[in-house]
Formats: structure tokens, C-alpha cells, sequence
């Protein structure tokens, strides 16, 4: 039970940190919105364009939609945000400190889901959880695991924009690249 608790609240403060807009934040990457930004419209699955996040701490990339608009990086490097009103991206890198197993940090994930797994799914070092609440947002979460580095994306948008993101979800996830050099700042 301890061990659940504090791989929880190291998630938790992960997440926190992901999301801290921190002004003392050195060389946080300014986007600058483009118009496709600003239109609060749903894009069409044709007209979806995507750029690329590098983490060079953890060394991870991945594609995102470019109408989520990148948030700063949180000071300490591990990961950033993407967001527009009710639909966010947050990809992140924490250190395994509990050396858990990937089948471990599965269980934990479907057993603190908020709301009802509709797709859970583990393999060799990876594994995926999704499903939703009962405001009807979608929740989907892809961990990788590799060199005691716990790799994390997940996805949250209303139920109502599911066929949209159907396809960035697929390409998103295929697109997660962990292992890359890492440069050191």
C-alpha cells in the first residue's frame, strides 16, 4: 500500500511539475500560435498537421496536433504540455526510484484509473490504458519503461471529439521515440 501511495504521488508530482508555468523557466520554448491555433474549431482529420517535441533531459520525441498549443517546460526539464480549452497532451520522463516492474506499474495505473477502462492493453515494456469518466472525457495513457526511465504521454479530450482523435492517438503513440542521446544544458 506505501508503495502504491508513493508511486502516485511521484505521478502526481510529475504531472504538477509538467503543468507549472514557471516564469524562471530557462530557454522555455515561446510558440507562437499560428492562426490554425486560434480557430476553436475541431480540424478535420485531413487538415491535422503535427510537429515534433524533443526532450533532450530524458531524451524522448514525439509528435503532437499542432492546434494543442505547447506550454512552457516546467523548470526541471522532464517533459511539456499541450493544450487547447478541454482537450490537453502532457508527455513527461520520470526516474523508476521504486524499480517497479512494468506489469506493477500497469496494475497501479487500472487500479487508480478515475472512471471505467474500456482498453488496457501490456506488453514486453509498454503498455496503454484508456477509458473514461463520468464527465465523459477520454482518458488514454501510454507508458514506456526502459532503463529505469519511466516514459509517459496521455491524451484527455472529450468524448464528443473520439473520431478525431481516434487517428492522433494512433499517430501520437506511434510516433513515441524514447532513447535518444541525451544532451546535457
Amino acid at each position: 500500500m506505501k508503495k502504491s501511495f508513493l508511486v502516485l504521488i511521484i505521478l502526481l508530482i510529475g504531472m504538477v511539475s509538467c503543468s507549472n508555468d514557471n516564469s524562471k523557466t530557462k530557454e522555455a520554448k515561446q510558440t507562437t500560435p499560428s492562426t490554425e491555433n486560434l480557430n476553436t474549431k475541431s480540424p478535420t482529420n485531413d487538415a491535422i498537421s503535427y510537429d515534433t517535441y524533443t526532450n533532450p533531459r530524458f531524451g524522448f520525441s514525439i509528435m503532437y496536433p499542432t492546434f494543442l498549443i505547447p506550454q512552457p517546460e516546467p523548470e526541471n526539464g522532464d517533459g511539456r504540455i499541450f493544450k487547447r480549452e478541454n482537450e490537453e497532451m502532457s508527455v513527461f520522463a520520470s526516474y523508476n526510484v521504486l524499480d517497479d516492474s512494468i506489469e506493477e506499474l500497469f496494475q497501479e495505473c487500472k487500479s487508480s484509473y478515475i472512471g471505467t477502462v474500456s482498453y488496457a492493453v501490456q506488453k514486453d515494456n509498454w503498455f496503454v490504458v484508456s477509458g473514461t469518466n463520468e464527465e465523459g472525457t477520454i482518458l488514454y495513457r501510454k507508458t514506456i519503461l526502459t532503463d529505469d526511465i519511466e516514459y509517459t504521454v496521455n491524451l484527455i479530450y472529450p468524448k464528443a471529439k473520439k473520431q478525431l482523435y481516434d487517428e492522433i492517438v494512433e499517430k501520437v503513440s506511434k510516433s513515441f521515440n524514447v532513447g535518444l542521446e541525451v544532451t546535457h544544458q
